[in-house]
């Protein structure tokens, strides 16, 4: 009889917007949700999405949110439970607030990208999931526009607000080495539920184990060889994954956990090239070292402006925050020596 029960409890659904890869996906699934599916505009994101959750009843290709049609999608109002997504953040972090200014796109508060959030609103109108939950930059709790969001996903757009459900939010900025995460990575986490269900969404308590280290995270893997690249080509060679064998048993609860889905061999483990200037560089620097603790002479840019252009990580220390395109943010942290 309790086994039959068990078989009877439907799985809460998950719709995520803006999903790329699946991070969000992969943590509701991991909660015990079913994903519906997800929608992002980047071909090989969403590929890998449907990779990822081969069985999702919505399967889009890639598409441009401006693009999607509520109404001819396979999901009808009800269907979803939960509507998650992480909005594009550029507009709303510090580098990429600086890197649109560099572009003179001096005009960044009339950015599209600040906007995307309503169509987020705008499936909450459609769908009336009983959660949902935004994940984006720390930095975006600052921004001016922070308090219309807030008020567009409590009340609506609006134009809609007689037929929007209203929801009971909560937000906070979380630091991810605080729940087991082996780096350090301040995010906002947005959280609506839906008015009518009387309910109270409460933020989990920080965890009291002890913090995850890089080494504790990546110490079971093989050091690596960085590929040659000549001092001054920007080409750089695409490597081929392969699987590749571990270095030891699990050293941590950490590397055990990251082993479940196949515990013999790792991919993924690859580098970038790098030229000869830069490995010198990295090799003088001890961990935890950044880019102004080299010296003058070997510093090949300024570092007013890129102080943190290399990095070297701590061994026994989350890892710092690993942002997009940094082309020199590296630890060669395969070894735990200086």
């Amino acid at each position: 009889m309790h086994e039959n029960t068990q078989q009877l409890v439907k799985k809460p659904t998950v719709l995520d917007l803006f999903c790329g890869a699946g991070g969000m996906s992969l943590g509701f699934q991991n909660a015990g949700c079913e994903i519906l599916g997800g929608i992002d505009k980047n071909p090989h994101a969403i590929k890998t999405h449907h990779k990822n959750f081969p069985d999702c009843k919505l399967k889009l290709p890639a598409r441009d949110i401006h693009d999607v049609n509520l109404y001819e999608l396979p999901l009808q109002p009800g269907e979803v439970d939960i509507l998650i997504g992480g909005p594009p953040c550029q507009v709303f972090s510090v580098v990429g607030r600086v890197k649109i200014k560099s572009l003179s796109q001096s005009d960044i508060d009339r950015d599209r990208r600040n906007f995307l959030y309503n169509y987020f609103v705008n499936f909450l109108c459609h769908y009336k999931p009983r959660f949902f939950a935004i994940e984006n930059v720390n930095t975006l709790k600052r921004h001016k526009i922070f308090s219309t969001m807030i008020a567009d996903l409590e009340k609506g757009l609006p134009a809609h607000r007689r037929d929007y459900p209203g929801y009971d939010i909560e937000y906070q900025v979380l630091q991810a080495y605080d729940y087991g995460v082996p780096q350090r990575r301040k995010r906002l986490f947005i959280v609506g539920v839906r008015k009518d269900l009387g309910l109270k969404f409460e933020f989990p308590r920080i965890s009291t184990e002890k913090t995850v280290s890089v080494g504790n995270a990546i110490g079971d893997l093989i050091p690596l060889r960085p590929p040659y690249r000549p001092l001054g080509t920007k080409s750089i060679s695409r490597q081929i994954d392969s699987e590749k064998p571990y270095l030891s048993l699990p050293q941590s609860e950490y590397q055990e956990k990251m082993r479940k889905m196949d515990a013999d061999a790792v991919m993924n483990h690859i580098c970038r090239s790098h030229n000869p200037v830069d490995l010198i560089c990295f090799a003088m620097l001890s961990q935890g070292g950044k880019y102004t603790d080299l010296p003058e002479f070997m510093r090949r840019y300024r570092w007013d402006i890129f102080n943190d252009k290399y990095k070297r990580l701590p061994w026994d220390e989350p890892a710092w925050t690993l942002t997009a395109h940094a082309k020199r943010l590296s630890g060669l942290h395969s070894s735990n020596s200086n």
